[in-house]
């Protein structure tokens, strides 16, 4: 038995695995090559945690490591992992927990994962399985630094529905398990354009594929569903385009584990 996921996402994920593989956008290719840039030495050993359904695994398979391992403890996220032939081995498990040898990975990954699991203990198992100066990198996609009125609105009404125990990255919580920690480099920063056209039936599935959104009973979502489409509809800024800008920004942290 591994560590109890949070109820959170364990829940939501579970009934949203489908809709956040169909809607939630990838990396673009700026990212993979500057995780290429951290090493003048190709990879033996990738670990994706938190894999989710492979957005960002798929893309490591130009690493061209000897091993691509994807771990993700929810089943109905998992599943999808098998659809990507590049994983060498997918594993159910936690990352409090990794059944991974001492001191063996090269880059540890983490997208949009992260803030559910950050504290020193993760970091000190994080730190155990990778090999000296390896590297440890954390990813989010965001779209919250815009000045569209429209967006703004719709990311505070998705926030209502936010539990009190939700853990989420915009806040920038997660970064205090970097405070006081022996275990790695000082946390470094990029961010990279990734801009996507999108309709009003996709920011809508967007909000619904949100962890805590997906927890909500199927009555509620589709008020929640119907209230997006008349916020959208109401939108000065996109009225009557069929397609608009979806201004994400991939935000990569990385750092190295200490000798």
């Amino acid at each position: 038995m591994h560590i109890n996921v949070h109820h959170v996402a364990q829940q939501g994920f579970t009934r949203g695995a489908n809709l956040y593989e169909q809607v939630r956008p990838s990396y673009p290719t700026e990212v993979i090559d500057f995780l290429k840039s951290l090493s003048d030495e190709t990879p033996n050993v990738v670990v994706d945690i938190g894999a989710g359904t492979g957005k960002l695994t798929r893309l490591l398979g130009r690493l061209n490591a000897n091993e691509l391992i994807a771990i993700e403890p929810v089943a109905e996220m998992r599943g999808n992992l098998k659809n990507i032939p590049i994983i060498t081995k997918i594993i159910d498990a936690t990352a409090e927990k990794l059944p991974l040898d001492d001191h063996t990975v090269d880059i540890l990954c983490c997208a949009e994962a992260f803030h559910w699991f950050a504290t020193h203990s993760v970091l000190a198992e994080f730190h155990r399985v990778l090999k000296p100066n390896g590297h440890l990198v954390l990813i989010w996609n965001s779209d919250r630094q815009t000045d569209k009125q429209w967006k703004l609105d719709i990311h505070a009404y998705v926030d209502s529905f936010r539990l009190p125990d939700t853990i989420g990255h915009v806040g920038m919580q997660w970064k205090k398990a970097f405070d006081d920690q022996k275990y790695f480099s000082t946390l470094e920063n990029r961010q990279f354009n990734n801009f996507k056209k999108a309709t009003r039936d996709v920011v809508v599935k967007l909000v619904l594929s949100v962890s805590y959104i997906c927890t909500l009973p199927a009555e509620e979502q589709a008020k929640v569903a119907e209230h997006i489409r008349e916020m959208l509809d109401n939108a000065e800024e996109i009225r009557g385009m069929d397609e608009f800008d979806m201004e994400h920004i991939s935000n990569v942290y990385w750092c190295s584990a200490l000798p």
